[in-house]
């Protein structure tokens, strides 16, 4: 427990420098616009484009494999570049331009409006209003945004238009850096996407702007702000904030990483002498007060003995969109049996309301699952409360059932020894998780250990009557390859539909 607690407060120290770094590199880049009058579009041309590299490098020594599987995967990168363009670049491009007119603290803060956007867009998509605090939210905010830019004078701005009106604009790219990349930062992790958006968009920005062609007066206290907001304000920032989701939780963290626009107004004010009013601490409390609002969870009633918690609201926003994303996995101990049978017989469940026959005895059997767990086969899905919402298994040994002739043809060969693929089992959800993205989640995730392993492909097979798995693997790009005959234990043919992906 006292290593526990110690790592804890690690992540809560990590956590918050992350914070003050990011505030850090916001300042340097009031400074290099202010004092040595570099503009905007040059320091996202160049803070981009090294950073990208950066991370790239990064993640070639951490996960070489994956940074060249991406490339096979054009959809992935297909949403990449949208989120390098609409999110990374116009999210950095606003953010600069609004500090250029306004200060470090103001835009820090301005930007922070983007958590009122992605209150707006979730409550659409989920049809629903919201809920109390994130009204609330909502009104201090805005009140938050009033104070700043009026200064207590309602009859006019206190800060240029165009300050404010890029300050807006940088708060919608937050909303879009935030909820577009969700998908492919859990199949291919943070810092792939990271430094492939980056590179993307400061490649975007290198062709448009021409950054070549802007005369900037290259002197050693320019040089070494840039490297500053590159090294200090990109690269730590983000480490020292990945540690803190490891150690402390991507909640805690992201809570502890609204010290940024605080930082950015006390460093502006301590660095650079800029003037602070009452009425920006005023607006920056307010501001504070919406981001603890609308991160916050709601607590849910236990759930009745025998039956699943439901699954938590997700909190509107954790902090940058890298950690972005609710359930983790992790691979079932002895003591998960009763979890995972209780999330298989959900499963069947299932198959009963869909007309699937499936006779009297279930698969996997309890035997069968148990050795599944005694070789860490089987893995949980689970919310960021700990609590299980879904389960699946994913074998790497040949399966003798795809050995026998079928009407068909996989996409990969098997030619003895080790198969080229490796095969998803028992994918079952509980029903309050449901639609939620949890059946996607388990995709990407046994991808990704398939890919670890060095396998081509993943192979599945399913009841012709399951229309929704059928529709979830035709989604996220399986190919049917047949229909192959299954036997059980006592001999009994059953039909299913194979689908397989390759992976390269």
């Amino acid at each position: 427990m006292a290593v526990q607690g110690n790592h804890v407060m690690r992540g809560v120290v990590c956590a918050l420098f992350g914070g003050v770094l990011w505030g850090f590199s916001g300042t340097c880049a009031q400074l290099l616009m202010s004092t040595y009058d570099v503009p905007a579009l040059w320091i996202t041309c160049v803070r981009m484009s090294i950073a990208g590299a950066l991370f790239l490098a990064a993640t070639a020594v951490k996960d070489p494999r994956g940074l060249v599987a991406v490339f096979r995967d054009w959809r992935s990168l297909i949403s990449i570049a949208a989120f390098a363009l609409f999110g990374v670049l116009l999210t950095q491009v606003s953010y600069l331009l609004t500090i250029g007119y306004t200060d470090a603290g103001t835009g820090t803060m301005l930007e922070q409006i983007g958590l009122v956007f992605i209150m707006v867009y979730v409550c659409l998509r989920t049809r629903r209003l919201p809920k109390l605090r994130e009204a609330i939210g909502l009104v201090f905010a805005l009140i938050g945004m009033v104070v700043i830019s009026t200064q207590g004078n309602l009859g006019g701005l206190a800060i240029p238009i165009e300050g404010l009106a890029w300050g807006l604009v940088a708060a919608l790219a937050l909303a879009f850096y935030t909820l577009m990349p969700a998908r492919v930062l859990k199949k291919w992790g943070s810092l792939i996407v990271t430094g492939l958006a980056m590179t993307f968009g400061g490649a975007a920005a290198t062709a448009f702007v021409q950054p070549w062609t802007i005369p900037v007066a290259v002197e050693p206290g320019m040089v070494a702000t840039m490297a500053a907001i590159v090294v200090v304000g990109t690269l730590g920032a983000y480490m020292l904030y990945l540690q803190g989701i490891t150690d402390a939780g991507p909640v805690k963290a992201s809570l502890l990483c609204a010290v940024e626009p605080v930082s950015a107004m006390v460093i502006s004010a301590a660095w650079l002498k800029t003037a602070i009013t009452v009425y920006d601490i005023g607006g920056c409390a307010l501001i504070l007060v919406m981001v603890l609002l609308v991160t916050q969870r709601e607590e849910k009633p236990a759930a009745e003995d025998g039956g699943f918690e439901q699954a938590p609201d997700a909190p509107l926003f954790l902090g940058p969109a890298a950690v972005l994303g609710y359930f983790s996995s992790r691979v079932a101990e002895r003591d998960d049996y009763g979890t995972a049978m209780a999330l298989l017989d959900e499963g069947h469940k299932t198959f009963k309301e869909l007309g699937i026959d499936e006779g009297r005895k279930k698969y996997p059997s309890p035997r069968r699952l148990m050795h599944s767990i005694k070789n860490k086969t089987t893995h949980l899905i689970e919310n960021k409360d700990g609590v299980a919402i879904g389960m699946y298994a994913v074998s790497f040994s040949p399966d003798p059932q795809y050995g026998k002739p079928f009407s068909g043809r996989w996409l990969t060969q098997d030619s003895g020894g080790e198969p080229p693929y490796a095969v998803l089992h028992w994918v079952s959800v509980a029903p309050a998780a449901r639609r939620s993205g949890v059946g996607r989640f388990i995709l990407d995730d046994a991808e990704r250990l398939a890919r670890k392993r060095g396998r081509e492909s993943l192979r599945a097979d399913i009841y012709p009557e399951n229309e929704p798995m059928r529709a979830l693997l035709e989604k996220y790009g399986y190919s049917e390859c047949g229909v192959v005959a299954v036997k059980d234990y006592f001999g009994r043919e059953k039909r299913r539909v194979a689908f397989e992906k390759m992976l390269r």
